[in-house]
């Protein structure tokens, strides 16, 4: 019975488009992030801040639409422990995504590397959850998108604590205020999504309440 729950559970979440999304951006991020490194005119490792800032970004966006199911009304009236489910949906795509950023980062992890990519799948998922509880499913990439184009482009360059703690997104991952940052969004994020779930979208708000 738990087997064919799950089963429905990602299949009305859209899991598996999740899946070959994330595995496409992780090759995508392989190629652009070993292209950037080896050109001599660029600066090593260095240059893959693009794809340490991108290819995160765009794994937590496909994760959005699979924080709420095509009728969750009809989902919460079942006897399940939600809360438990959410946090298992949750964790399961973090790892899924840390994963294969991971394989795509792995040559010198440390500069932009795996360990950056960690970091800002960490923060991103945790933008879009906290996103999800906010504006409901089909907006919750909206804050990460905003959030992390605007860093990128304001290309801070100064190495204060302040300016780490808020550009998190393209600094080196030995940048300690970077991770403290994208963990306490990821915590946060995750709460709300956990505790609340995805807000419902206006059309089934009225259904709900009886309105038109």
């Amino acid at each position: 019975m738990t087997n064919r729950l799950l089963t429905l559970h990602l299949r009305s979440r859209g899991a598996f488009t999740f899946l070959v999304g994330v595995g496409v951006i992780a090759l995508l991020a392989w190629a652009a992030g070993t292209w950037l490194a080896s050109r001599p005119y660029f600066d090593g490792p260095a240059a893959r801040v693009p794809v340490v800032a991108l290819a995160p970004l765009l794994a937590a966006l496909l994760l959005g639409p699979t924080l709420a199911g095509a009728d969750e009304d009809l989902e919460h009236s079942t006897p399940l422990p939600w809360r438990a489910w959410r946090a298992g949906h949750l964790l399961v795509a973090a790892v899924v995504t840390a994963v294969a950023l991971i394989l795509a980062g792995l040559r010198a992890p440390d500069t932009y590397g795996a360990h950056a990519l960690v970091r800002n799948a960490l923060g991103c998922i945790g933008l879009v959850a906290g996103g999800a509880v906010l504006l409901g499913a089909r907006l919750a990439w909206l804050p990460a998108f905003v959030y992390v184009c605007a860093v990128y482009a304001a290309a801070p360059r100064q190495t204060s604590v302040v300016v780490a703690a808020w550009a998190w997104p393209v600094q080196p991952s030995t940048i300690t205020p970077s991770w403290l940052t994208a963990a306490t969004i990821f915590a946060v994020g995750a709460a709300g999504y956990v505790h609340g779930g995805s807000r419902a979208s206006a059309g089934r708000r009225a259904r709900s309440t009886g309105g038109p």
